[in-house]
């Protein structure tokens, strides 16, 4: 029987566990590559962008069909504007719901207080008259059997909340337009750029304990997606779906 000295036994496992210089070669290699995409989604995202604000804006205002979004990371938003999206398309022959872009709009209402990125916030569609089908369509869902059956996927977790309509009025508002490529990063750098941009804006130029909520939406076609218009209102002009949650 041959025996088997510890030094041996020692030498063996420190060779085994070392990396040969092509293993170390390749993970580099991935590490720079995921790298280089994550990177590339902030630059698109506006990492590198100024927040424009503006003082001579106007909020269109319409029919405001959403979802109270109670106690979330306002960086959820585009989770939500997704799902709608795909309730919107449920109906519909094609799989194709950019053309919901447009209309799919966000109200925060806990910004006057301490900023933390985490709130209250209605998410859904901002409509006229002429898109009435789009209406029925969200609340036809609040009622159906489709859903009666719960998964724990992350859709389904939210279809107990029922969606609402309500009433935006058109006013005048303080406007912020920053990129948007509707996905996380996008919506991490709105949570934590534009955000606490327009907070400061109202800091400086409101009235003291002046109240106000922040409703954002997509506009404006670019090379990287789209521009975001996120409008700073005064409480004494905030839309009826607002105020029965902060009271007035």
């Amino acid at each position: 029987m041959t025996g088997i000295s510890y030094h041996e036994l020692s030498a063996s496992s420190k060779r085994q566990g070392r990396h040969s210089s092509g293993e170390r070669k390749q993970l580099l290699l991935v590490c720079a590559v995921a790298f280089a995409f994550l990177l590339k989604a902030f630059v698109d995202a506006g990492l590198f962008k100024d927040v424009r604000i503006s003082d001579d804006g106007i909020y269109p205002g319409g029919t405001f069909i959403y979802k109270l979004i109670e106690h979330k990371d306002y960086a959820t938003t585009g989770g939500f504007w997704r799902m709608t999206r795909s309730h919107l398309t449920s109906n519909r022959g094609d799989n194709d719901d950019s053309v919901f872009d447009d209309i799919l709009h966000a109200v925060y209402i806990d910004l006057d207080t301490t900023y933390s990125g985490v709130g209250r916030y209605f998410a859904g569609i901002l409509i006229d008259k002429s898109m009435a089908s789009y209406k029925q369509t969200l609340l036809d869902r609040n009622n159906s059997s489709l859903f009666s059956n719960k998964t724990d996927d992350e859709t389904s977790k939210y279809d107990h909340i029922q969606y609402q309509v309500g009433d935006l009025p058109s006013v005048r508002a303080i406007v912020a337009t920053f990129p948007w490529t509707d996905g996380f990063v996008s919506a991490l750098l709105h949570n934590y750029k534009v955000f606490p941009a327009l907070r400061k804006y109202a800091e400086k130029h409101f009235a003291a304990r002046q109240k106000f909520v922040m409703i954002s939406y997509k506009l404006i076609k670019n090379d990287y997606g789209r521009d975001s218009a996120t409008c700073l209102v005064c409480k004494s002009q905030e839309p009826r779906c607002a105020e029965k949650v902060v009271g007035s």
